[in-house]
């Protein structure tokens, strides 16, 4: 029993539905999908202008080289801070940790120390313990850090228990932070059950004198994804009672002044403010990085060219310096949507630069709400297209919709600064197309065996197919589309077929027509019908390709070629010559089965078809063989050489015509046309405004170098003609055809 109530809607609702639940169960491997195509849209943005306020002094491999292997002596540390301070910048942030006492004795001022003081009489370990106390690199950087008043540093972070429980937070270590914490917290929820934000379990500092020395300090972690790629970074991280910044919003805070605050909401971080400016978040705090680049989009200055003095104020002056290791072999890579090995520092850099230039992306929670509905209505709409379009429409609906959908999601990305879902909406259009196609394959192919055994023993194998397409062609009717006519006639048939027994006539005519039928053939149109030695064809339909005025087109080209060489087999034998004349024209008509329910015959009609037809008996006018129409020229100027010919208006039709006579493949025309060719286009020139007698030596030049020149007959008699009688005075230059 057919169940009518299963039908292509419901089959893309119960798929829409399904697509719908594993959004829900947000599955790790669309999720992946959907990390990869963010990563794709950010990579074909390409590269943006930067403000040119951050920069980077890079441990880079020429620093190394130049300075000596990493760690370097604090002592350069000390002289670095003293050196980008004495350049103006507006603050300095040190990308790397000092976790430990530096081993290095300068030795320069041991030996300064050693000129004022007796040694003779002190032991070995008396004299170890002042020489670090004269030599104590960790102090003069702290010196130098505590003079300087612009210094940042940076802290690591662990979210995780760590196995070592050493390295768990100490009361020395809460002390050390407590100058940089939030200064500014706004709290909206419920302190009874706080709003939970990301937690430190683990932290772990530079030297404590260096901690003290510095203005502030910020932890640098980031928030890796299941790849491992770097895209988001936390906000606000919870130590404690403290709330803590990153080392980012910590060295805006100093460059700026301005007080740095973070609110939060009763359902999660609701952004955090430097002055004035919203810096958006996520409700767990963290902050999606938009970056401007690949690695090195932003200014890197060796590290030893700024101790030698080679990078000064001019480069540094106010602006915003990170300092960090970018060479290889420390390793302080990470990452990012533009590819592996992407400089740590450079993140903080994007950070940064996102907070001046105020640039954002956002990916708010309630972005959900319109994934779902993205789903359900792109299911929906496309069961009901499945209603009232065939395979192909909705195949071309389908690419339509992913296309719209894809472009507005970039668009949203790039302009607006909105990420939505990719994946998920388009996963559901190909779904439920997928599930109506295998649907209508199985239900409907039956009904399409049948087709096929009633109909091809008397029907093309063409028209067959298109049934089986779209049985609904059995009834009476047809469809509208956009084909290209061919009407081909031979020229004066009538006297030759008076000249010629009839068994002579029907041997020639075949031979004609099967020649011609095959190159139509070979280019998949389709012929209409034979009217004695007419031939009417069309192209596109029932087989649909774009480019049917192009083939007909070439199929004009092929039978005149061959044509021409049948002419030299017939002439050798002393048989009559054909020479065909051909219309073309491309526009909408209407192609179907048209007739009687008895009798139906796959044809054409329309107003297109009747202007072909025209073309056909108007190549008389010209003395030419192969005219196609302004519709037509549009679709193939491209790959044909053509002639134009005139500005027409035929029998029946108001509307002026531009005809153009094709001459050739396109870079095949002969070199007399090249020639003749401007002369003639001249010619039409003055003819069209009225300088008969400059288009009378125009066209005359042209016949001088080819009498036969069909055109130029017609337009040097029309010239001479219009000498003695000129046409009125509000003549358009248009030609008025009075036969069909």
């Amino acid at each position: 029993m057919k169940k009518s109530w299963i039908n292509s809607f419901t089959i893309a609702i119960g798929l829409t539905l399904a697509s719908l639940y594993m959004y829900t169960l947000d599955l790790p491997f669309f999720h992946l999908l959907e990390l990869k195509s963010y990563d794709f849209k950010i990579r074909a943005r390409g590269e943006r202008p930067i403000s040119g306020q951050v920069v980077i002094v890079a441990i880079d491999e020429k620093s190394l080289k130049e300075k000596g292997r990493w760690p370097w002596p604090r002592t350069y540390m000390a002289d670095l801070v003293d050196k980008i301070s004495g350049a103006g910048a507006a603050v300095m942030g040190f990308d790397i940790l000092f976790p430990e006492k530096d081993s290095y004795i300068p030795f320069q001022a041991v030996q300064e120390a050693v000129k004022n003081k007796d040694l003779s009489n002190i032991d070995s370990e008396s004299l170890m313990q002042w020489m670090h106390e004269i030599g104590d690199s960790d102090r003069l950087f702290a010196e130098a850090t505590l003079r300087s008043e612009k210094v940042v540093l940076s802290y690591f972070s662990e979210q995780r228990h760590p196995k070592d429980t050493s390295n768990k937070i100490t009361e020395k270590q809460l002390e050390l932070l407590d100058f940089s914490q939030y200064p500014i917290i706004q709290r909206f929820d419920d302190p009874n059950n706080p709003v939970p934000v990301r937690s430190l379990k683990a932290v772990g500092l530079s030297l404590p004198e260096l901690m003290d020395a510095a203005n502030s300090a910020g932890y640098v972690s980031f928030v890796p994804e299941v790849d491992g790629i770097v895209r988001w970074v936390p906000m606000v991280m919870q130590m404690g009672e403290y709330l803590l910044p990153p080392m980012s919003l910590q060295m805006l805070k100093e460059a700026t002044g301005l007080n740095l605050a973070v609110r939060i909401a009763p359902f999660g971080v609701d952004g955090v403010k430097l002055g004035d400016s919203v810096f958006p978040t996520s409700e767990k705090g963290d902050f999606l990085i938009n970056y401007f680049g690949p690695g090195y989009t932003f200014t890197h200055y060796p590290a030893s060219d700024v101790l030698d003095g080679k990078i000064g104020k001019k480069e540094l002056e106010n602006k915003i310096v990170l300092v960090g290791a970018t060479a290889a072999a420390i390793h302080d890579v990470h990452t990012s949507p533009y590819g592996p090995l992407y400089p740590g520092v450079e993140i903080h850099a994007n950070i940064i630069e996102n907070m001046i230039q105020q640039d954002f992306i956002v990916r708010p929670d309630w972005l959900h709400i319109l994934n779902f509905l993205m789903i359900l209505v792109s299911g929906i709409l496309l069961g009901m297209i499945s209603i009232y379009f065939k395979a192909y429409a909705m195949a071309l609906m389908l690419l339509l919709g992913i296309g719209s959908y894809l472009g507005a999601d970039y668009y949203l990305l790039t302009q607006k600064g909105l990420w939505i879902s990719t994946i998920y909406p388009v996963f559901t259009q190909i779904f439920v197309y997928s599930g109506i196609t295998v649907f209508k394959f199985g239900f409907e192919e039956r009904e399409k065996r049948f087709i096929k055994g009633a109909f091809s023993q008397y029907l093309a194998p063409t028209v067959v197919n298109q049934l089986m397409d779209n049985p609904k062609l059995l009834k009476l009717g047809g469809e509208r589309k956009e084909l290209t006519a061919f009407f081909s006639d031979v020229a004066g048939f009538s006297t030759i077929s008076e000249n010629l027994e009839p068994e002579e006539l029907v041997d020639l005519l075949n031979h004609y027509l099967t020649e011609m039928t095959d190159i139509i053939l070979k280019y998949e149109g389709t012929v209409d019908k034979f009217e004695g030695d007419a031939i009417i064809a069309f192209f596109g339909a029932p087989i649909p390709y774009e480019d049917h005025a192009r083939r007909t087109c070439l199929v004009a080209l092929e039978m005149q070629e061959c044509l021409a060489r049948l002419r030299e087999g017939w002439k050798k034998e002393g048989k009559h010559e054909l020479f065909m004349r051909i219309g073309i024209n491309t526009g909408a008509m209407v192609v179907g089965n048209m007739g009687s329910k008895s009798r139906m015959d796959y044809t054409m009609m329309g107003d297109s078809v009747n202007l072909a037809a025209r073309l056909e008996g108007v190549n008389k006018q010209y003395r030419t063989y192969t005219m196609i129409s302004q519709f037509t020229y549009e679709q193939v100027k491209e790959d044909i050489e053509v002639r134009e010919l005139d500005l027409i208006r035929v029998v029946g039709k108001n509307e002026p015509v531009r005809i153009f006579e094709v001459l050739a493949k396109k870079g095949e025309l002969s070199e007399e046309f090249q020639e003749i060719l401007p002369i003639f286009n001249e010619g039409l020139d003055h003819y069209r405004n009225r300088r008969w007698e400059e288009g009378i030596q125009c066209f005359e030049k042209v016949l001088a170098r080819n009498e036969d020149d069909g055109p130029s007959l017609t337009y040097f008699e029309r010239c001479i003609n219009f000498q003695t009688q000129p046409p009125a005075d509000d003549w358009d230059g248009v030609f008025g055809m009075t036969t069909k």
